[in-house]
């Protein structure tokens, strides 16, 4: 009801953007952002390992490969001169690339599709540099900004330096709604298909 609409436009008005969609948790937030930058079997996507196991598990959701690269020790968050590294190297191929890959899974010719950084513990990413790695190389942003609502990154609200941002409201979080999350963006096109897929297709 009016409720829903409500807390969606509250977002809108604290993050600045166009849209926010409501959804049942943050997990299920991150996951229509991976269905809604196209990401499937074999593509891959540079993320850390140091979150919660959900931010890995919607890309193998969608058969799409978590590309794993170290964090910063002094704030817990992905390396941004390491993940350029990882950009680099993949998006060069060959043996170059095979440092950065699993074992298993890649197959024969990944391709590099998005970056996945996660706000840890209410502490931002170092955001500035990881959205000129994605703008530079034409890769999606995807911000997992779980734990980061009211923080601020150079002024501006974490979650606002993707293409698609998440907060989550588990009882763990800033704010908490028992459970549930919303995912904000500007593009018109994928917030449709998010609002549709969280209520079985639906519009």
């Amino acid at each position: 009801g009016h409720w829903v609409l409500d807390f969606e436009k509250a977002f809108c008005d604290l993050a600045g953007v166009k849209h926010a969609i409501a959804v049942s948790s943050g997990t299920a937030g991150l996951h229509l952002c991976v269905r809604a930058a196209g990401l499937g079997a074999g593509d891959l996507v540079v993320t850390t390992p140091f979150s919660f196991v959900a931010s890995a598990n919607v890309l193998l959701y969608e058969q799409a490969i978590p590309v794993f690269v170290d964090v910063n020790p002094r704030t817990g968050n992905i390396d941004p001169e390491l993940a350029a590294a990882a950009v680099r190297d993949l998006c060069a191929g060959g043996k170059q690339a095979e440092q950065w890959l699993p074992r298993k899974g890649a197959g024969d010719r990944p391709t590099l599709k998005a970056i996945l950084p996660v706000d840890v513990f209410g502490q931002p990413a170092d955001l500035a540099p990881l959205r000129r790695l994605a703008d530079d190389n034409g890769l999606c942003m995807i911000e997992d900004a779980c734990e980061a609502l009211g923080a601020q990154y150079n002024g501006k609200p974490a979650g606002t330096f993707g293409d698609f941002a998440v907060y989550a409201f588990y009882p763990n979080k800033q704010i908490t709604t028992g459970e549930g999350g919303v995912i904000i963006t500007n593009d018109d096109k994928a917030a449709a298909m998010m609002q549709a897929l969280r209520n079985q297709g639906r519009a």
